[in-house]
């Protein structure tokens, strides 16, 4: 009972749609289901909208009920005097213009720039860094495009697959199943299919640090045979006898 009064009350004094937890409540919930039927949605798409029911939703429904309530009370207290129906409607309009007119230039419009946009923007920010953390976590957990390239190599020779090639259909092949850019998978490939170049320390560096991560992922699976012939390329690629250039 006492919930129900406080959002009757809350509803009321037009409490409700400026609270932040009820702003970022709705804020991800419409981002998520308009992401899910709309490509390319954004967070400034869910800012409009949100603005968008301030003013359709939030305003209209406040409005309707504050006036209606007092308007329906006085109709009725009213009716044996007022035998004209045009009049009472005329009454009742000119009223509600004039109420609006009153709530929107000294209630809706100093609270929606004052209050509701304000706290709708510091909610935009927090979930658009929420987003960057998280697929920052996501990019931080997937392996570099080199390991991903050297995984595939060797599940290719220790299966005997022999699909893979320093062409177009194998970096095609790999972007479908890792999603990643195909330029850089062909270059990859040209690595490690192709003869041992020189490398900077820099890159001789890089590599040696990816290919570590390849062979964490072998050692997770279990893959001895991957492993062995892993340290093989990476004897090749990164042979110490091998020259370096110079960065």
């Amino acid at each position: 009972m006492k919930d129900l009064v406080r959002k009757v009350k809350s509803f009321l004094t037009f409490d409700f749609p400026l609270q932040m937890a009820s702003i970022a409540l709705q804020f991800a919930d419409i981002h998520q289901k308009s992401a899910r039927h709309t490509p390319g949605w954004c967070a400034s798409s869910t800012r409009f909208k949100l603005i968008s029911d301030y003013w359709f939703r939030s305003v209209l429904a406040h409005f309707a009920v504050v006036f209606s309530i007092p308007a329906l009370i006085i109709l009725f207290a009213v009716s044996a005097d007022w035998n004209d129906a045009g009049v009472k409607a005329t009454g009742i309009l000119l009223a509600g213009i004039i109420s609006y007119a009153v709530l929107y230039f000294f209630h809706y419009r100093p609270v929606y720039s004052s209050v509701f946009l304000p706290r709708l923007e510091a909610v935009k920010e927090s979930f658009e860094q929420k987003q960057m953390q998280q697929t920052e976590k996501c990019r931080q957990a997937q392996l570099s495009n080199f390991a991903l390239t050297l995984i595939f190599f060797v599940f290719d020779k220790v299966y005997h697959l022999d699909v893979l090639q320093c062409d177009d259909k194998s970096a095609k092949l790999m972007a479908k199943l890792y999603g990643v850019d195909e330029g850089s998978l062909k270059k990859n490939l040209a690595l490690i299919v192709g003869k041992a170049k020189p490398l900077s320390p820099r890159k001789a560096t890089e590599m040696r640090n990816q290919f570590e991560e390849a062979f964490s992922f072998l050692q997770d699976i279990n893959c001895k045979e991957g492993i062995a012939l892993l340290q093989k390329t990476e004897s090749r690629l990164l042979s110490e006898k091998a020259p370096l250039q110079t960065a």
